[in-house]
């Protein structure tokens, strides 16, 4: 998956609702695609957002008991409008933190996710998130598997991007904004 342009194309919809004070909690190292967290940077930079290195958490993929917990950390610091997540299911933990602390998705505080999973789509309000076209992905995995197994000595193993999309859903408030 594109996760360095998904994470751009995130944030630039996060932004585009008047979203400024954005807390990302990236996968845990070194799992982490560090692309997508200098991409991160370098988006908010062209859009002119500071974003303060306390708003900058991880947790592992696929941690609702961390994400939980950082959530909370995140909550207790001033003035943040919106959370980024590391995958949609990680995302459930958070979501249970704001909610435990009676605060509403997208009113009090805005939240989205990554992947795109089945789950994040029942969520009420639905998670915006980055859709990964996960079929795409497959087929090409298992045309590069078939391929390895009948001709292992003249396949070569190439990196294969395949681009996802924001999913918007109704996680993401609408701020009114001066700019």
């Amino acid at each position: 998956s594109d996760n360095v342009t998904g994470m751009k194309e995130l944030l630039e919809y996060i932004y585009s609702r008047g979203h400024r004070k954005i807390a990302y909690i990236h996968g845990a190292m070194p799992a982490v695609d560090l692309g997508t967290i200098i991409q991160l940077y370098r988006t908010a930079e062209r859009l002119g957002l500071e974003i303060p290195d306390e708003y900058i958490r991880e947790a592992a993929y696929r941690d609702t008991t961390t994400t939980y917990r950082v959530t909370n950390e995140l909550l207790d610091l001033p003035d943040h409008d919106s959370i980024i997540y590391p995958d949609d299911f990680a995302s459930f933990g958070g979501i249970n933190a704001i909610r435990q602390r009676g605060l509403q998705i997208p009113e009090d505080i805005s939240v989205a996710g990554y992947d795109g999973i089945q789950a994040a789509r029942q969520l009420e309000p639905r998670l915006t998130t980055v859709q990964q076209d996960t079929e795409q992905i497959g087929c090409l995995a298992a045309r590069e598997l078939i391929s390895l197994i009948e001709r292992p000595k003249t396949t070569i193993i190439e990196q294969v991007i395949v681009p996802g999309k924001v999913a918007e859903g109704k996680s993401v408030a609408r701020i009114p904004t001066d700019n």
